[in-house]
């Protein structure tokens, strides 16, 4: 005598599906948030410009759920504004966004410079002084290049990266990513010069010899002036 099936539903299978498809979902959300990203940094979405998102879905060849979810997560991070009716506005920073980012980078980073002038390696001292060095030199002699710019925003991430890092704090890490985005997008608008780049890598340089001697206040009111000086040579182009 067979026995009976049982009725109820093989759930393993539908849970496999729905969590496959939950992970594709996540995957498509961070590529097309990372794609959009890519595209206002390499100014092929213009600050300041207005897009509707079919036409964004389009240009861009993202599917629309994913660029929906994509362009919200962005908004929340000031990026861009979406209009209900009129569609996407790409973020322009004007003179308060500026003055914003860089007071806010202020009070984060004037801790971090003081954690990292009392707990930062000697070693590690050493070599971003040698690395800042080297770089000014191939500034001087070679004026910006492609090359040397990409190798500026290199150690300048680095540069402040490291300092940041070295106060082990999740959430400030979280904060100053956004930071370092708004910073690109400022910068995108302005242009590099050799003085420009020696004067702000030797303002790095003023912060890593207070480091370098112990001095966490002295580091902090240097790590004030940079981010100080780099406000005005911003608004000195508007």
């Amino acid at each position: 005598m067979q026995k009976k099936q049982n009725g109820n539903p093989d759930t393993s299978k539908n849970s496999d599906e729905a969590k496959h498809t939950g992970n594709s979902s996540v995957s498509l959300n961070k590529a097309a948030y990372s794609k959009i990203l890519q595209w206002i940094f390499e100014g092929k979405l213009l600050p300041g410009s207005f897009m509707s998102q079919s036409e964004l879905s389009k240009l861009m060849d993202i599917p629309t759920q994913p660029l929906r979810d994509a362009l919200r997560v962005l908004e929340s991070e000031n990026m861009l504004i979406i209009h209900p009716r009129s569609g996407i506005q790409f973020r322009k920073p004007d003179l308060e966004f500026i003055r914003n980012t860089y007071q806010f980078r202020s009070i984060i980073e004037s801790a971090a410079a003081r954690h990292f002038a009392q707990y930062g390696q000697d070693e590690l001292f050493a070599k971003l002084l040698q690395e800042h060095q080297k770089l000014i030199g191939k500034v001087e002699s070679k004026g910006i290049t492609p090359d040397i710019l990409n190798e500026v925003e290199a150690l300048e991430l680095k540069f402040h990266g490291t300092m940041i890092a070295s106060l082990k704090n999740e959430f400030v890490e979280i904060t100053a990513k956004r930071l370092k985005y708004y910073i690109r997008l400022i910068q995108l608008e302005h242009h590099f010069t050799p003085t420009l780049v020696t004067v702000s890598l030797m303002e790095h340089i003023d912060i890593l010899e207070a480091c370098i001697n112990r001095k966490p206040e002295v580091a902090a009111q240097a790590l004030f002036t940079h981010f100080k000086e780099a406000l005005h040579r911003h608004m000195k182009l508007f």
